[in-house]
């Protein structure tokens, strides 16, 4: 991630911190809530514009600079072997960290969804020993980290989804209203490195915005994005076979 999509991110947490919604900005800058979604996911944002939205949510350029974390924020959260295989062998403890990276609060994980107190509380002990949370009194969370989330492709967790991806994700007729494009292309390897870190990018920012929305308590859908390229070509093509 660059470190314009970092500064462009951590001002998104100052505001939520503040307790700033989009539609809060857009009266006060006299937008509409899509343009300021638009301004706030734009590398094209003016220090003009950056010094209005500052002074509507009472924060200074250095604030927001230092909460960037510029050099950490590069890195994505990878957890230990010993951390996915206990989220792999099972699925509801997986479910339960998963919310509270969400930032759902135990509490609300009790009242929405079908999990007993006792469990709830077995899983905070269990989240508290293998270090991803820490629990305070009153089953207070703290995430250790917080950020995007990266299962390895070959660690155990990683495994499982991915087993999950191949197997169901495609296996589905897609709707008019549901999103697949397909094309096949003829590229140089560098070429393919400069999309797969827009890629990186775009995959980064969808994340962000999610997080902000589910924080925010926006209506959402659960949404699986696939992004993927690698050497292929359609059966048909091997039907002529060129010459020795």
């Amino acid at each position: 991630m660059s470190q314009i999509d970092q500064f462009l991110n951590a001002l998104k947490r100052s505001l939520k911190a503040k307790n700033i919604l989009y539609k809060d900005l857009a009266k006060a800058l006299d937008l509409s809530e899509s343009s300021v979604k638009r301004i706030l996911s734009s590398k094209s944002l003016s220090l003009d514009r950056l010094e209005e939205i500052c002074r509507i949510a009472d924060l200074s350029f250095s604030e927001v600079v230092k909460s960037a974390n510029l050099e950490e924020a590069n890195q994505p959260m990878i957890l230990s072997d010993e951390q996915e295989k206990a989220l792999a062998e099972n699925a509801r403890l997986l479910h339960f960290y998963m919310m509270l990276q969400e930032g759902k609060t135990p509490q609300k994980i009790e009242k929405e969804y079908q999990i007993p107190g006792s469990e709830a509380k077995k899983y905070l002990f269990q989240l508290d020993r293998l270090n991803l949370i820490e629990l305070h009194p009153r089953d207070k969370v703290k995430l250790k980290r917080q950020g995007f989330l990266r299962f390895r492709r070959d660690g155990p967790v990683g495994k499982a989804l991915f087993d999950q991806t191949k197997s169901n994700y495609l296996n589905y007729d897609f709707r008019p209203e549901d999103y697949i494009r397909f094309t096949l292309i003829k590229v140089s390897a560098p070429t393919l490195a400069k999309y797969k870190a827009k890629l990186e990018r775009l995959m980064m920012d969808m994340q962000e915005e999610s997080r902000y929305e589910v924080e925010h308590n926006v209506s959402v859908i659960d949404s699986g994005v696939l992004m993927a390229f690698r050497p292929w070509q359609y059966s048909y093509m091997g039907a002529l076979k060129k010459k020795e």
